[in-house]
């Protein structure tokens, strides 16, 4: 396995910590795991640069992780009239 496929799947392990422990907003997160979940089958595949994978995948990463969390949505007080 190439280092740039171990980083990749290092990055993807380290999002999928921050969202178990609620470090990051979860829909961006799953958005993002599953971006470099894609970038390594690519990499594997022969499809991607690795060193354009990687500095993808860093980028989208470091974007998770500048985005605030986001309040969980709260339902909306309807009126009964």
């Amino acid at each position: 396995m190439s280092p740039v496929v171990c980083e990749l799947r290092l990055l993807r392990e380290s999002i999928e910590d921050s969202l178990d422990r609620q470090r990051v907003d979860t829909n961006l997160g799953r958005g993002v795991y599953g971006y470099v979940g894609a970038l390594i089958r690519l990499v594997e595949d022969g499809d991607r640069d690795p060193a354009l994978a990687l500095n993808e995948a860093r980028s989208a990463a470091g974007f998770l992780h500048a985005v605030p969390r986001l309040p969980d949505p709260r339902p909306r007080a309807w009126s009964a009239r």
